[in-house]
């Protein structure tokens, strides 16, 4: 038995609490019992937390780096060099030209990056599979995966032969494809006259853009193609008087 003395108001009270069951007490107040119902207050745990200072954001890798050489893709003779060792380069940006099968090649940068070394010279000769640069390149990253590797410049089939203009009654010439490709533009249109080393058209192969050459003084007679035409080898271009 547990006694207490409350004041309240002046007036004094002895409680006295005989028992407590569970949330029932039995007690008396100046020697008359009552039986009271405790009510229970759940405890609510307080925890301190400290003030969360800033949290520096997860940056995920911007890009993957890569490494790759880019080859010749066929045999010829370099015309120029645009660019040099540690140079940024974009995308379709033009790397070097070089000559091979009488027609002007640019090659281009496949994607963004930085060269790291140039092989090659004005006037040098190349043959097929060269290490013409070497070429450190970047590519988006994927979240949560693995970043793909970056696939290698691939290596063009070799060149064929550059057939010899098929010469028909009349005098006339027919200028065909040297490879198969895709016709980017026509620069002349039939009868006019062109000059030796004049350029006839550009055609995109292998991802390079090729201009094709007039190979004499002739004045076109048909002009076969148009933009944005496929042709395979061998497929007449222009008939040339």
């Amino acid at each position: 038995m547990k006694k207490f003395k409350f004041k309240i108001n002046g007036s004094e009270f002895e409680v006295s609490v005989n028992e407590i069951e569970k949330n029932v007490a039995e007690i008396e107040v100046n020697g008359t019992p009552f039986t009271v119902e405790i009510e229970k207050q759940e405890k609510v745990s307080t925890i301190n937390r400290k003030p969360a200072g800033k949290v520096a954001p997860i940056v995920s890798p911007k890009s993957t780096v890569m490494a790759s050489a880019i080859k010749a893709p066929l045999p010829g003779s370099i015309m120029k060099v645009l660019v040099k060792a540690g140079q940024n380069v974009k995308r379709g940006d033009l790397l070097m030209t070089m000559e091979s099968m009488k027609m002007e090649n640019n090659i281009l940068a496949e994607n963004d990056g930085i060269i790291r070394n140039v092989h090659v010279q004005p006037g040098q000769t190349v043959m097929q599979d060269d290490v013409l640069i070497d070429f450190e390149g970047t590519e988006e990253a994927v979240v949560a995966a693995p970043a793909a590797p970056v696939a290698a410049k691939a290596e063009p089939a070799p060149a064929p032969a550059t057939p010899a203009p098929a010469k028909s009654q009349g005098g006339t010439k027919a200028v065909k494809s040297p490879l198969p490709g895709s016709v980017l533009k026509v620069a002349v249109k039939a009868g006019q006259s062109v000059k030796r080393g004049d350029l006839l058209m550009t055609l995109e192969s292998m991802k390079m853009e090729n201009n094709i050459l007039s190979e004499r003084d002739a004045v076109v007679k048909t002009v076969h193609v148009q933009p944005g035409q496929t042709v395979m080898q061998d497929d007449v271009l222009f008939d040339m008087e």
